[in-house]
């Protein structure tokens, strides 16, 4: 890890520090007094790459290698594709189970915030949340009967906090060795979607996380002879339309753990300047990382409506930052308006115009600096690439196509160094009300790897905004 890199992780540990009064009623908050409990170190194994139903199909075959316990924590829920496949290894896993001489069963927990809007409107307040029997589980979740699933120990909570505060964050943690972090929800969108495999200490530090939240401080212990799951899955074991696996060559790095409690409060000031962030882990992290920026900027993001992440950008342009942003249009619009009061769209074309006023200030401001005789050379303003996310026409117009409509892919990249997934987007819902995790990963390499294989699969697939 460089020296700016270190100076980064300080300075974000002294932020978190001085908003310690801020965060105090979060929840999960036990970072509180000691926020470097959120730095470890991870060994990335793979990215896949597709759509949600792809990625989860890339998944699932090391998902039922699962012995003791599978940690399934998502936030939309709906009939499709992806749900057909996870009840399908539900049923293995608990054949495996049921097979075993011990008789003992696979501790499963399914964590759900939105299967629909009656549900969310009438759902409980509680953080403690609502456990669904297993009477409800196939009428109300379209999984299978209890049944069918007698191998395992399965409980299925949903959180949901009025008005807005849905739990965002996608992982999946098997036998506490490994995790995956999607991009993707169980349901039935077909759009671009990303999934990193992880191994090493992160993976302690996400089962706390769950622990502390979903299991409310409680998780029992694991058997004496848990197994690790096996990560050599063959390819030609994997369903048909399962997302091509690419590995990655990373050994340990440097990684953070960056969760976001959800606000209940969405803090609109219509009339009024932006208020700030809620300063969580995350949001803190990603606006010192945008400060720190020394070269570049990548971001990749379903809509783009926080304001402190516009002004951040701006900022950014202003020390000669270059910022390549890929969104979409028309993406989720009637949340965009009901979250943010505004759309992707026209913060877009603001930020845009912004862009261009600057430019055009710079060769009036030269001629003042020479006529007042400054002959200092004046910082050069970085370049702004923004470009909407398109399908692929040619791969649209096949029949069996898998062509995603939609970018949902999670991405921030900056000097080509740092590396952050997870669930968080660079809209208003995700900083101000929603609980969102992300990862930070330090390695050069690896930010190579990803930006190589997210941009091959952009080719095609993008337009300018203009």
């Amino acid at each position: 890890m460089t020296d700016s890199s270190s100076e980064l992780i300080n300075s974000w540990l002294q932020e978190l520090r001085s908003q310690k009064h801020f965060i105090r009623h979060d929840l999960p908050n036990y970072w509180l007094n000691d926020p470097s409990k959120l730095i470890a170190s991870s060994t990335p194994q793979s990215l896949s790459i597709g759509t949600g139903a792809t990625v989860l199909s890339s998944i699932l075959p090391a998902l039922e290698a699962t012995e003791h316990e599978l940690i399934f924590v998502t936030c939309f829920w709906a009939k499709s594709t992806s749900l057909i496949l996870l009840s399908s290894t539900l049923k293995s896993l608990s054949a495996k189970a049921l097979s075993r001489k011990d008789g003992s069963k696979i501790r499963v927990r399914i964590c759900i915030s939105s299967v629909s809007l009656f549900q969310k409107l009438l759902h409980t307040s509680s953080t403690s949340g609502y456990i669904y029997p297993p009477s409800q589980w196939t009428s109300k979740l379209s999984l299978p009967p209890p049944e069918e699933l007698k191998g395992l120990d399965l409980q299925v909570k949903s959180i949901f906090i009025l008005p807005f505060s849905v739990m965002h964050p996608k992982f999946i943690i098997a036998d506490r060795e490994r995790a995956w972090v999607p991009s993707c929800n169980v349901s039935w969108e077909s759009w671009f979607e990303g999934c990193v495999v992880l191994e090493g200490p992160i993976v302690d530090m996400m089962i706390e996380f769950w622990r502390s939240f979903w299991g409310r401080n409680h998780l029992p212990a694991l058997p004496t002879n848990t197994t690790q799951p096996d990560s050599s899955t063959s390819r030609s074991a994997l369903s048909p339309i399962a997302a091509p696996i690419h590995n990655l060559t990373q050994g340990p790095v440097t990684t953070l753990l960056l969760p976001s409690p959800h606000h209940r409060n969405p803090q609109f000031r219509p009339f009024l300047a932006p208020p700030p962030s809620p300063p969580t882990p995350l949001n803190t992290f990603l606006l010192s990382l945008f400060a720190s920026a020394k070269t570049s900027i990548y971001i990749q993001t379903p809509n783009l409506t926080s304001p402190p992440v516009l002004g951040a950008l701006r900022n950014a342009l202003v020390r000669g930052i270059n910022v390549s942003i890929l969104t979409n249009t028309r993406m989720m619009l009637l949340e965009q308006l009901l979250t943010a009061g505004t759309t992707t769209e026209l913060c877009v074309k603001r930020l845009s115009k912004w862009c261009r006023l600057l430019l055009n200030s710079i060769p009036s401001a030269r001629a003042a600096d020479l006529e007042s005789g400054d002959t200092g050379t004046r910082q050069e303003i970085g370049s702004l690439n923004i470009k909407y996310y398109t399908p692929n026409e040619t791969n649209a117009r096949r029949p069996d196509s898998e062509e995603p409509l939609k970018s949902h892919l999670k991405l921030t990249i900056v000097d080509e160094e740092i590396v952050v997934l997870g669930s968080g987007n660079m809209d208003r819902a995700s900083w101000y009300t929603s609980q969102e995790l992300g990862i930070a990963f330090f390695s050069k390499e690896m930010s190579k790897e990803v930006m190589q294989v997210v941009g091959k699969e952009m080719v095609g697939r993008s337009k300018p905004h203009n």
